[in-house]
């Protein structure tokens, strides 16, 4: 033991900060490194890499995608891959945690070029930040309001342009105007369970088996029969 140096006792509490540090990055060394690694939803990943390498050659940050579906299809993950390919920093964040249009811009203004801003349950935004990021997604602005009463005005920020992927489970909920802005429009599909293998065939008996199972119930009828004396009384006991 190194001098000075305090060793944990057993059964004391471990910090909640250093357990989730340490399931992050168990949750980030199973998650899928390339859009090669990910298992299924080829038609969803076809379409990206068309539509990742399309802004690359046009080097402007890739059109809006909302990625819909079922929990656990791998939503999350597919929002990072669009990152990593694109080059560019990858933020999260979901619906229900903005509450107000504040919170929105505070990540909005710290986002880089090209950057991606990924929402989580993006149909739990509040109405008046699904309307906030109206101008944000079209025209890289963000209105900011200014003061109170007859003195109040509007202040417009412009933002660094920006790839929006929202992650949602209920599409409906998403109003027509909001879902229009998404350039990319993907649906992930549930994955289909694996066939269980079918059993192998007995294996086939050889004469000497057929002929022992063939006089089995015979052997298994004497067996059971009481024994008998001469004469066919059973026998008494001594």
């Amino acid at each position: 033991m190194i001098a000075g140096q305090e060793v944990p006792r057993r059964g004391s509490a471990v910090r909640p900060e250093l357990l989730e540090e340490r399931e992050e990055s168990q949750e980030r060394a199973l998650r899928p490194a390339s859009f090669d690694e990910f298992e299924g939803q080829e038609s969803v990943v076809a379409n990206l890499k068309l539509y990742i390498a399309a802004a690359k050659e046009r080097g402007e940050a890739m059109d809006h995608v909302l990625l819909s579906g079922m929990p656990g299809l791998g939503k999350t993950t597919l929002a990072s891959l669009i990152a990593k390919d694109m080059e560019a920093g990858f933020s999260v964040t979901s619906g229900p945690v903005l509450e107000s249009p504040p919170d929105l811009l505070g990540i909005l203004t710290k986002l880089a070029r090209n950057d991606v801003l990924f929402i989580d349950e993006i149909h739990r935004l509040n109405p008046k930040i699904e309307e906030y990021l109206y101008a944000a997604m079209e025209d890289f602005v963000v209105d900011l309001l200014v003061d109170k009463g007859p003195s109040a005005r509007s202040l417009r920020i412009a933002i660094p342009p920006f790839t929006l992927v929202g992650a949602t489970t209920r599409e409906g909920l998403l109003s027509d105007p909001f879902r229009s802005r998404f350039g990319v429009l993907e649906k992930l599909m549930p994955y289909e369970p694996e066939p269980l293998p079918r059993p192998a065939p007995p294996a086939p008996l050889g004469r000497g088996r057929q002929a022992c199972r063939a006089h089995a119930p015979a052997r298994a009828a004497r067996s059971a029969a009481p024994c008998c004396g001469r004469g066919g009384a059973p026998a008494s006991a001594p």
